[in-house]
Order: C-alpha cells, then structure tokens, then sequence
C-alpha cells in the first residue's frame, strides 16, 4: 500500500514538472557574521516582501555590566536598495514601514527601541536620504497600554502628516501632534 501512495506521488511530481519552463535565477545575498554569545538576531515582517533583521546584543544577567556597556542595534533589510540603520542606547526594536510620505518613491520607517525596563520610549521616524536612514522627527509614547500602536502613529490631516507623541501633564496623558517636515 506505502508503494501504491509513493508511485501515485511520483506520477503526480512528474506530471505537475511536465511542459513548465525553467529560468535560471541569480541570488546575491548579504552575508553578516555575529558572535552567538554576545550577539541576537530578530526578524520582523515589515510587508508582503519586506523583512528587518535586528542584530542586537544579547542581555546579560549581571546588572552591573549593563550599566557600563553601551547598547546598539543594527538593522538590516532585505531589500537591497535600503541602507543599515544603526541606533544606539536600544537592544531590540519595534519597528513599522510606513509608505512613502514625501513622495521621494522610498518608503519611511518608524522604530521604537526596546530598552531594559520602563513602559516609555522614543518614537523615531526615518527616511532615506543620500543613502543613509535620517531622522526626520522624534518624540516619546508610552506603549504598555497603548491605543496608539506603531501603526497608528503618523496621521494625515489637510496634506499634512503628523507623528503622534505621548505626554504625562497631571498624570493625564496627553497625544501631541508633531508636524513631519523633510
């Protein structure tokens, strides 16, 4: 009966592969060498065709070395034509593609670090310029108890955009609306 089923999937294999055409493919790939102690990598899917890597240093359990250390991320995207995005004092990310806002035919990117405690962060919005991710505009959000996630941060009004950034005045919270200028 096994023999039954394997020739029937062979048939089958043989039959699908019958009259498709074949191209032969070139693949370049970016290769980044990371020490496995002291190093991590995520993965975060930014679209359909889109993913970051965040290569990130790996937390370390005595809280004194945590002090002294400096903390920086790399990021790198596997789209090609995208540069690394370096930023310091973080050891992960949060991360959201946004389309492109200043119609330069490349997208922007929000990132939010991670940091070692503390429900408050900075907002970063990044575009391409000159072959390296800028800054365009920060600010600050709270995202433990968030109704304003990534995706939600940059709003459009009368052919403006604005980034939402988070406040505290008399332990009220207060949405800002900063204009993105590029």
């Amino acid at each position: 009966m096994k023999r039954c089923y394997f020739l029937l999937f062979l048939a089958s294999v043989i039959f699908a592969c019958r009259n498709k055409e074949t191209k032969e493919v070139e693949v370049k790939t970016k290769t980044c060498m990371v020490d496995a102690d002291t190093t991590a990598v995520d993965t975060i899917l930014l679209s359909k065709k889109d993913t970051a890597f965040v290569i990130k240093p790996k937390a370390v359990e005595d809280a004194t070395a945590q002090q002294k250390k400096v903390f920086e991320i790399n990021i790198l995207f596997s789209n090609k034509k995208w540069p690394t995005l370096n930023f310091k004092q973080a050891i992960g990310a949060d991360l959201f593609l946004l389309e492109d806002l200043n119609s330069d035919s490349k997208p922007e990117l929000l990132l939010r670090p991670e940091w070692f405690s503390s429900c408050w962060a900075s907002i970063n919005l990044f575009s391409i310029k000159d072959g390296a991710w800028k800054m365009v505009k920060n600010g600050s959000m709270y995202f433990c108890a968030d109704e304003y996630p990534l995706s939600k941060r940059v709003e459009e009004k009368d052919d403006k955009f604005y980034l939402l950034t988070d406040s505290l005045l008399d332990d009220k919270f207060i949405i800002k609306k900063k204009e993105i200028k590029f």
